[in-house]
């Protein structure tokens, strides 16, 4: 895990690096909001490795990611590719550690996938349900 983890680190400085200031200080203030809460969730953080349940997991690879005031052309691609390349990792081991579980990619939707993509969320989540026995 501890690969995971620093190559996952590796990759949230690579978008550190290629975000405009104004934009990391925006989202600098955001997290400080939300270290206190974020921490104590984590401190009791489990791992679960046999869930038994059908699942369903519905990921949005890559991710839209809005507007970005700030980012060329060429820096949007590539936080774009890193994204992209870190959720579908995501998703990847997601697949692996639960192999029974139903994976989604939604291209291009927003973290709120069933808001930006209803219409895909509703047909993949109908069609799990069918399928359960």
């Amino acid at each position: 895990m501890a690969v995971i983890a620093s190559g996952f680190q590796r990759e949230v400085q690579k978008t550190m690096n290629a975000t405009p200031p104004a934009l990391l200080a925006a989202q600098s203030a955001q997290a400080a909001a939300l270290a206190g809460p974020t921490k104590e969730i984590m401190n009791g953080m489990q791992k679960y490795t046999k869930i038994t349940a059908p699942i369903l997991a519905i990921y949005a690879v890559p991710h839209d990611r809005g507007p970005q005031p700030g980012l060329d052309a060429s820096a949007r691609a590539a936080q774009d590719a890193r994204d992209e390349e870190t959720t579908e990792a995501q998703a990847k081991a997601f697949e692996n550690g639960l192999p029974t579980a139903k994976v989604v990619r939604i291209p291009h939707a927003d973290h709120y996938v069933f808001r930006s993509n209803e219409a895909d969320v509703l047909k993949e989540m109908n069609a799990f349900i069918a399928g359960l026995k």
